[in-house]
């Protein structure tokens, strides 16, 4: 019985490179960074296509913080207040100039 490798060795070319490789997937429920480089962390949250970001930690998922995805994985939040947003109606109502 032989073993193989779980993952093959990769050397990006720079940032964008990651970030495109990265987003090149159907998925997207949660990415992982981790850095020393607080700019490069931001810089790659925003351009994560990914619900949540994890930034030098594997813990993402905490009941005050909205917790969901993109893409494949659906769209809405749960946990946190963007997730009461499912549940709410909203109306809207106009009232003219004209009150009696």
């Amino acid at each position: 019985m032989g073993y193989k490798a779980l993952a093959r060795k990769w050397r990006p070319k720079n940032f964008d490179e990651v970030i495109e490789r990265a987003n090149n997937n159907d998925l997207g429920l949660c990415s992982y960074v981790y850095t020393t480089n607080l700019k490069q962390a931001n810089k790659a949250s925003e351009k994560l296509e990914t619900g949540c970001v994890a930034v030098n930690t594997p813990v993402v998922a905490v009941a005050e913080a909205p917790f969901g995805g993109i893409k494949q994985t659906g769209y809405g939040r749960e946990g946190g207040s963007m997730a009461i947003k499912d549940y709410l109606n909203i109306k809207y109502t106009h009232f003219g100039y004209s009150y009696e």
